[in-house]
């Protein structure tokens, strides 16, 4: 935990008459919350630690609101802080369906029950138009199809160290496009999304639904009424016997009125959807976060997603999958293969003096944009693709840069400084004197003035799967003039359908525009014996060779040259992005 939150959690709870209690952690989920039971003299609460650059408290306390109105055991929130990312919550206590079925099997049924009860009693409440929910997004089709594209960019290639095709990866949304309507259409609960029997208290000291504790509800969407019975009886984390889900979901069909024939099938399609979504999230948490406690975990949905595999509705993914995926690898945990470039360096030394009076006293890479760091937003970026090192080189107000980067405190990646104090090196100096750092494989060079987003896919994974190594130097990322925000030049390179590109040379024109992003072997640099030079000159030997390539971004991108571009980029992202 970085100082600072420590003591910002310790002043939060100064300020609210906890800062005597005695402070004991509890245990952290897959988010970046953080948990603490709090004891003041016997009595108790807990307080949530949401980092706001991470995580946002206020759904959960919109949600909360909701549950409670609607007669179900929320937390009580004793007091928050949005802006801090800090709840004081009620302490329902450690009975966890899960600990008191470990230790009582008796009780796993009559707990699965009240389970069942408690959603039938959620989704028969009528949801209004001015309660709080009605702010809370539809889960449709965008976010189904986003949460499935996590099975197809991170677990499938970590099988075979190499991204799925495009054409492999549209095959598989494609598929799903056209199943995913039946549970699209007439969307009309409040789906918690993670109904599962670590996340329910059984609070014993309580009657019927009273005794049913709710936790870990702020990503709630209005959902379909099967998602959350998926959630509860096809549990990532703990063993349902087939026979107690039928036995649980007939219960829901009976007591909600459901068609049995229509909910089996959607029950079918959303554990589907789930479980690929699980497998992707647990490969991701151990390559981008280095959680290597879910790999184990698995094997288990797999199992799980081969029960909704049955289903007829599922067929053409049950093929799909057949042909991508083969059946003894379902059933073992498996040693994910990284598949991007393990490092990356980011060129933060130059002197930005095109960014005066900001640089004045202030690097370029630390200027802020809606409030952030133009270098975080490429860290936030590399960190997203699961790439793990980066080097940062300095020259200009190096202190600042250096302070920076020990203060850093995203677990995800490693940091590393390349000193450049003595000497400016330019930007292909700067990359032959990280070369110590950055070893001899291919890795990413970013520059540190611009911000990019992604499009449908991320554009880190779409480099790396157009790289060819048998054939390429250099592939750079490309943007189109026409939708290159603060730039306003007559372009760099032509592009060739294979993708090999030219110099503009003295074209007036060119149609692409080289973004600050690109991927390199270290060996462009083995003949080079100047100190001080630009990257061009590695640019233009692979070009001369065929050896360098680009990659069209098919998403936004934002070049913070000046001073009005960046007043001008903080506007757009305040009005659309919401900072």
């Amino acid at each position: 935990m970085r100082t600072d939150r420590k003591q910002l959690m310790a002043d939060f709870l100064d300020h609210h008459g906890w800062g005597e209690a005695v402070c004991r952690p509890l245990a952290d989920d897959a988010s970046f919350r953080r948990y603490e039971r709090l004891n003041r003299d016997g009595e108790r609460a807990v307080v949530m630690d949401a980092p706001p650059e991470f995580e946002d408290v206020r759904p959960f306390v919109t949600v909360a609101q909701h549950l409670q109105e609607r007669g179900l055991a929320a937390p009580e929130i004793y007091a928050s802080d949005p802006e801090q990312g800090f709840l004081l919550l009620e302490d329902m206590g450690d009975a966890l369906f899960a600990r008191v079925i470990e230790t009582e099997p008796d009780q796993e049924e009559p707990l699965y029950q009240l389970a069942v009860d408690g959603l039938v009693h959620l989704h028969q409440a009528p949801l209004s138009k001015t309660s709080p929910p009605s702010d809370i997004a539809a889960y449709d089709e965008e976010i189904l199809l986003r949460e499935l594209s996590l099975f197809v960019d991170w677990y499938l290639p970590a099988l075979s160290g190499k991204l799925l095709s495009e054409q492999d990866r549209d095959q598989f949304l494609t598929l799903w496009r056209d199943i995913l309507p039946p549970v699209t259409t007439k969307l009309s609960v409040l789906t918690l999304r993670d109904y599962h029997a670590e996340n329910l208290m059984l609070r014993p000291d309580q009657d019927g639904l009273a005794q049913l504790g709710l936790l870990d509800f702020q990503d709630a969407l209005i959902g379909h009424p099967a998602y959350d019975l998926v959630s509860l009886l096809q549990d990532a984390r703990r063993d349902v016997s087939a026979e107690l889900e039928a036995q649980m979901r007939d219960r829901y069909v009976s007591k909600s009125g459901q068609s049995a024939d229509d909910f089996c099938r959607d029950y079918a399609i959303l554990g589907a959807q789930r479980n690929l979504k699980i497998i992707g999230i647990f490969t991701r948490l151990y390559l981008r976060d280095g959680k290597a406690v879910y790999l184990d975990k698995i094997p288990r949905v797999w199992g799980l997603l081969m029960r909704d595999l049955a289903h007829p509705a599922l067929a053409p993914i049950k093929h799909w999958l057949d042909a991508h995926v083969a059946l003894d690898v379902r059933e073992r945990a498996f040693a994910p293969k990284a598949f991007m470039p393990s490092k990356a360096m980011i060129l933060a030394a130059g002197l930005g003096q095109r960014m005066r009076p900001l640089s004045d006293s202030c690097p370029k890479p630390l200027i802020t944009v809606a409030g952030k760091e133009l270098l975080s937003y490429s860290l936030d970026g590399l960190c997203a693709a699961g790439v793990r090192n980066v080097v940062i080189n300095t020259h200009y107000l190096a202190d600042q840069m250096t302070a920076y980067v020990h203060s850093y405190y995203d677990h995800r990646l490693q940091l590393a400084l390349s000193d450049e104090r003595q000497q400016l090196l330019d930007s292909g100096g700067g990359v032959k004197n990280a070369l110590k750092l950055l070893g001899e494989d291919v890795f990413l060079v970013l520059n540190s003035d611009m911000i990019w987003r992604d499009g449908p896919r991320p554009m880190l994974h779409r480099l790396q799967e157009f790289w060819q190594d048998a054939h390429m130097d250099i592939l750079m990322l490309l943007v189109p003039q026409d939708g290159a925000f603060g730039f306003d030049g007559a372009g760099d390179y032509h592009r060739d359908e294979a993708g090999r590109l030219t110099a503009r040379g003295k074209d007036p024109q060119a149609d692409y525009i080289y973004s600050g992003i690109l991927m390199m072997k270290a060996a462009c640099f083995k003949d080079t014996t100047e100190t001080v030079f630009s990257l061009r000159q590695q640019f233009d030997r692979a070009a001369a060779q065929g050896r360098l390539f680009g990659v069209i971004h098919d998403g936004e991108w934002y070049h913070v040259g000046t001073p009005d571009a960046r007043n001008e980029l903080e506007d757009k992202f305040i009005t659309c992005h919401g900072g």
